[in-house]
């Protein structure tokens, strides 16, 4: 756990020549050592007699990792280069260390997760005693500050043989995890390993997951948190938890989640009149253009007709409570909305037979965010 000796009172300059290969992996080691985390992880991980000690050789792992490791034997560059890292594991060593950790069960997760959370808390508040708050979270081409993002979001990892757990799945065949990620800092908080058919919007695996992430949190970032979930995530019980937590006096919670098209809001749609739509922005807050045939040869020109907007968002949520059916979303909390966003589909997407005949590509989303929130954040775009 001790740093090297040359490395005491080491500083950070640009523009270096003849660096050291990995040079700048000493810096992720020794942030390791300086915020607690690699004497938490020793803390939680008992070591052998005479053995070296598991969590200095855990959190290597980590930065092993960092630097892009793909498998346990891409270790041993680490281990190779002594006179930078100083005493690194074998890979041999690695892999007892992960057989013993994983041996210990539940209690040596919760004990590791204990380990990382006191070395966040230490982290983040550098971060705040130098610059005043954490990141804002980037929403387009603006800024949120003093809010604490999470997002939720299931991913598949491929796998090109039968390792443990992978199976088939919609992309192919490998795992399908779900992560928990704090967006102003891009951490991961939380994350859950599943088998490759586990569902994309399982509920009982996000309200595991949010809690987790929400634990994960230093209690003075969790009082006005964001939290987004891609896909169709909106299942009744992740809503039904999301509006419990917004409701708590003291604390506030704005959700979006992913919401499914079907049927009911197929109809929505339908009734839309064209003037309700408006223009999409896209990642750089400009709205959504392509030229259209019939354009005039000056490529950055002003012309409107020139132009055809690709993409559009619109409310559905007065169709869907108030439409000639009744309130289609009774079963949903009353401060829940619905938007849909429409874009012209690229060559070759998937598109449902409504698609198809429409011409457009539906994406909807649920939030909580109130109706009369003012400014840019009350906009549908």
């Amino acid at each position: 756990m001790n740093a090297t000796a040359w490395s005491r009172g080491l500083e950070v300059t640009g523009g270096g020549t003849g660096v050291v290969s990995h040079a700048g992996l000493v810096l992720l080691r020794q942030l390791a050592d300086r915020t607690g985390l690699t004497a938490g992880l020793s803390a939680a991980l008992p070591s052998p007699d005479g053995g070296l000690d598991r969590g200095r050789v855990f959190a290597d792992l980590a930065c092993a990792i960092a630097d892009g490791a793909r498998v346990i034997s891409d270790f041993r560059v680490m281990g190779d280069q002594g006179e930078v890292f100083g005493q690194v594991a074998s890979v041999p060593t690695a892999w007892r260390t992960l057989k013993e950790t994983a041996a210990g069960g539940d209690r040596t997760r919760r004990k590791v997760t204990a380990a990382i959370n006191k070395a966040r808390r230490y982290a983040w508040s550098q971060v705040v005693a130098r610059h005043g708050q954490l990141p804002p979270v980037q929403v387009a081409d603006r800024q949120l500050t003093g809010i604490t993002c999470i997002r939720l979001d299931a991913t598949v990892v491929p796998a090109h043989s039968d390792k443990e757990q992978a199976q088939p799945n919609f992309k192919g065949f490998g795992h399908h995890p779900v992560l928990a990620e704090c967006d102003n800092v891009r951490e991961p908080l939380a994350w859950m390993m599943r088998p490759g058919s586990a569902g994309s919007n399982t509920a009982a695996d996000h309200l595991k997951l949010l809690d987790e992430a929400i634990a994960a949190l230093p209690p003075q970032f969790r009082r006005k948190l964001m939290v987004t979930c891609d896909g169709a995530g909106a299942s009744h019980d992740l809503v039904k938890r999301l509006d419990k937590l917004a409701s708590r006096r003291g604390y506030e919670l704005t959700y979006s989640v992913g919401w499914a098209l079907t049927e009911r809001e197929k109809t929505a749609l339908r009734l839309v009149p064209d003037t309700a739509w408006e223009a999409a922005i896209d990642a750089g807050g400009k709205v959504r253009e392509r030229r259209s045939e019939v354009a005039c040869g000056n490529q950055r020109c002003g012309h409107r007709a020139c132009w055809i907007e690709e993409a559009h968002v619109t409310e559905l949520t007065g169709l869907l409570r108030k439409g000639p059916d009744g309130d289609r979303l009774q079963a949903w909390p009353k401060s829940m909305r619905v938007f849909a966003r429409r874009e012209r589909p690229h060559p070759g997407a998937q598109l449902t037979l409504f698609e198809a005949e429409d011409g457009w590509r539906y994406t909807l989303w649920a939030t909580n965010l109130p109706e009369d929130t003012k400014g840019w954040r009350g906009q549908c775009a």
